[in-house]
């Protein structure tokens, strides 16, 4: 069996003092939620400033990090094999793009690897 209401008519006024401090907490939380939705918040998606350059940036990034660029030019002993290329070799002396457009050309003549 159910269990019977209480009226609701028969509430006390509120005080002046608090309803002052109901409207001030309002007030603040508006403010609040007004900043965070202006500066974004860490963790929510928001755009949020990057501290390193200034840029703006969601959150977090998926995926798997991107790969660390190391400095400078690559070794004379480390580099592909064709002429003019500067980039580091992958396989069979060659970088991957130098790679894939020789596997094609393979695939393409029907030549064996």
């Amino acid at each position: 069996m159910a269990r019977l209401r209480k009226e609701l008519t028969s509430q006390a006024p509120l005080t002046p003092a608090l309803t002052s401090w109901a409207e001030a907490l309002g007030d603040a939380i508006g403010r609040g939620m007004l900043r965070a939705l202006n500066t974004g918040m860490p963790g929510m998606g928001a755009p949020v400033a990057s501290p390193g350059n200034g840029a703006v940036m969601a959150g977090r990034r998926r995926g798997r990090p991107p790969k660390t660029v190391a400095g400078g030019p690559v070794p004379m002993d480390r580099r592909c094999t064709v002429n003019g290329c500067t980039r580091e070799q992958r396989s069979k002396g060659l970088c991957s793009a130098h790679y894939q457009a020789e596997r094609r050309r393979q695939i393409a003549t029907g030549k064996p690897a």
